[in-house]
């Protein structure tokens, strides 16, 4: 191969690396939370189903797991979701909250697709 080839190709291998530039941080779990009973479900269920969380915390005086996903694109809109369980002292789930700014995920709220508000036309 020679010299211009090379640079050649080792030029178009950078570009279309810095292209598809794409990071991602956090375990992929699924958006589907109609499994979670307040009151009922349990650490161990949590575990079980989505692993270790991301993050621990606390908010109020009550322990929280955050579960996190993050993908992070250089020439394009980001996205992340985020699961977060705040804990009753008996391990079992308090309340929870669901976040995401995934495409496929605009709309759902426990479980089903949530009407979306159409955009107003500006005039």
């Amino acid at each position: 191969m020679t010299m211009k080839r090379l640079t050649t190709a080792v030029i178009t291998l950078l570009v279309a690396i810095t292209f598809s530039a794409c990071v991602t941080n956090g375990d992929y779990f699924k958006s589907e939370t109609s499994w979670i009973r307040e009151n009922e479900t349990k650490q161990s269920d949590v575990k079980m189903i989505l692993g270790a969380p991301y993050s621990v915390g606390n908010s109020q005086g009550k322990p929280t797991w955050t579960y996190g996903f993050y993908r992070y694109k250089l020439f394009s809109k980001s996205h992340q979701k985020e699961l977060r369980f705040f804990w009753n002292p008996d391990g079992t789930v308090s309340s929870y909250s669901f976040n995401s700014s995934f495409p496929e995920d605009i709309g759902v709220s426990s479980g089903t697709k949530a009407a979306v508000p159409e955009a107003k036309p500006k005039f």
